[in-house]
């Protein structure tokens, strides 16, 4: 039981420094011998760990001699030593358990800090550092950000907020472990921006504050760009090719001005009006995007009344059938025109929706609207045409979700095979709860779509597991299609896989003439995107179309 007792304080103690090498020591007959050691530093030390083994053999890379003074003397300050040609950071702790008394040495490897002064050395086995990227945290970043001397070599600072674009389908797709993983990943290539000038912070979820001291601002170009290719080469998780790209919003400020809240509120808005307009860049926050940024939480409250006050819309964009030629389905887009905010982009207030849990009322107000269009057209004579519509992960995990399907089919006299639901990877994620539902959903007869096909973890599975009708290829596959070979060959694939499944094929995204020509001769059955037209309200619809 004391031997249990013991064993799990060292693991508390590794657990608390989860960054470091860590090894007990225990004094016996004049001499240290080893009690524990993490993996760090087994790894550090190049050594194979035996318990009860003699310190001076484990610690033999180092001046065993200095190790040992130093441990006599035990006052709680920090020494810095070489392991081999390595700076190194040495801490130590006293503990007693049962009577015994043992030293914990703490190090930490200083290669991968160059910007590590005595304050940074402090936060060894501390909060200061997340737990995954072994980056500095929020907290490292607000107590830097208060000293001055950080600031005395140069007179301007820079504070540029990182976003991994789209990282959400990565969460989806790959599940936590692996998420993580590549977010790790991504972390240790920011590592290698850190210098004398510039240091790298995690700040939330996948983004990452980096701090930049510089003299001229061509040095802020510089290290945008540089964050921009540390992303160029795909990341690896378990054998499968990834790649991430970011968005960067940049506040600048003097030394003499500059109050971390409102750099941080800045960049934001850089950031959000980057994500907004075309991403994978970056962008310097300016007057003017105070007006582009409306408040959050006031759009919200807008949000709420958007059906009542008769502020949202459906717009549709064409398929073309490329067998036929003709257009003979359309994808339905929801848009909301404010009365403050004017034209307020999906891409703005739909995750508002989503976080808010608005979206299960907003669809639902999409779907009754598509089917009272459905019906309008019949009534006028017009052929019918099959309409898809996109459902949210919420509003698809809904119980009562089939039952209202059906009853709108019902309601508007619609045959099932004119409504089609497009769902993403997010909303399949639990295999038996997914498979009743989608079930239920063909006993009805409507068609199902799995949205962005080709971007997820899993989304060959999904083929064998669901019963599904069509897949939509991912337009980031068609942007490049006429120059990316890797691209080509998947695009290639996925029709063919389709085709052998029986499954229909809609590329999206589809905006130059080489594209579709690329897409016609590889059998794809239909395409949507600017090349034919953009989305249009419901009236233009019915003159353009069906006259």
């Amino acid at each position: 039981m004391i031997q249990h007792n013991v064993n799990n304080l060292f693991e508390k103690v590794i657990q608390l420094n989860p960054f470091d090498a860590v090894v007990v020591l225990k004094h016996v007959e004049q001499k240290y011998i080893v009690q524990h050691a993490n993996c760090k530093a087994l790894r550090l030390f190049n050594c194979l760990f035996e318990e009860e083994m003699d310190a001076e053999q484990f610690f033999h890379q180092i001046n065993w001699f200095e190790m040992q003074q130093f441990i006599s003397q035990n006052d709680q300050e920090i020494k810095r030593m070489k392991l081999d040609d390595v700076d190194i950071a040495v801490v130590l702790q006293t503990i007693v358990e049962q009577g015994e008394e043992y030293v914990v040495v703490i190090i930490r490897s200083l290669i991968a800090s160059p910007m590590m002064d005595e304050q940074g050395l402090h936060m060894i086995g501390s909060a200061y550092y997340d737990e995954l990227t072994e980056l500095y945290n929020r907290r490292a970043l607000n107590k830097q950000w208060t000293d001055e001397e950080r600031f005395e070599k140069t007179s301007n600072v820079a504070l540029l907020l990182v976003d991994l674009d789209r990282f959400k389908k990565f969460n989806e797709s790959l599940g936590k472990q692996r998420s993580d993983q590549l977010l790790f990943e991504v972390s240790e290539r920011f590592k290698s921006l850190r210098s004398e000038y510039c240091e790298v912070f995690r700040h939330n979820g996948d983004e990452f504050v980096i701090i930049f001291n510089y003299e001229e601002l061509s040095e802020v170009e510089t290290i945008a760009y540089n964050i921009l290719q540390s992303l160029q080469e795909p990341f690896i998780v378990d054998e499968q090719e990834y790649f991430v790209t970011a968005s960067i919003g940049i506040a600048i400020a003097k030394t003499v001005d500059r109050d971390l809240d409102t750099l941080l509120h800045q960049a934001d808005q850089a950031l959000f009006y980057m994500k907004n307009n075309g991403r994978g860049h970056y962008c310097y926050y300016r007057e003017e995007l105070n007006h582009y940024f409306p408040n959050e939480a006031l759009m919200e409250a807008h949000l709420h009344r958007a059906i009542e006050l008769n502020e949202l819309m459906i717009y549709f964009q064409p398929q073309v059938n490329l067998e036929t030629n003709k257009i003979d389905s359309f994808e339905a887009l929801i848009r909301w025109e404010n009365r403050k905010f004017g034209m307020v982009s999906p891409a703005q207030f739909i995750p508002i929706a989503e976080s808010s849990g608005l979206i299960i009322s907003i669809g639902e107000w999409v779907l009754e609207r598509v089917c009272q269009y459905q019906k309008e057209w019949r009534e006028c004579g017009f052929k019918p045409v099959r309409v898809a519509v996109n459902i949210s992960p919420k509003q698809f995990k809904q119980k009562s979700f089939v039952k209202r399907i059906s009853a709108l089919l019902k309601e508007y006299a619609i045959e099932p095979k004119y409504l089609e639901l497009e769902i993403t990877e997010s909303s399949m994620t639990d295999l038996h709860e997914t498979t009743s539902i989608l079930k239920r959903l063909k006993e009805i007869g409507v068609y199902v779509s799995v949205d962005d096909f080709g971007t997820g973890y899993s989304s060959l599975s999904y083929l064998k597991e669901y019963p599904i009708d069509i897949i939509k290829i991912d337009q980031s596959f068609i942007v490049d299609i006429e120059k990316d070979q890797k691209n080509k060959a998947i695009v290639e694939t996925i029709i063919l896989l389709a085709q052998n499944l029986g499954l229909e094929v809609i590329a999206e995204g589809v905006e130059e003439s080489g594209q579709e020509q690329f897409l016609r001769e590889n059998n794809c059955q239909k395409v949507q995107g600017y090349l034919y037209n953009r989305p249009l309200p419901a009236k233009q619809i019915v003159e353009q179309y069906f006259h």
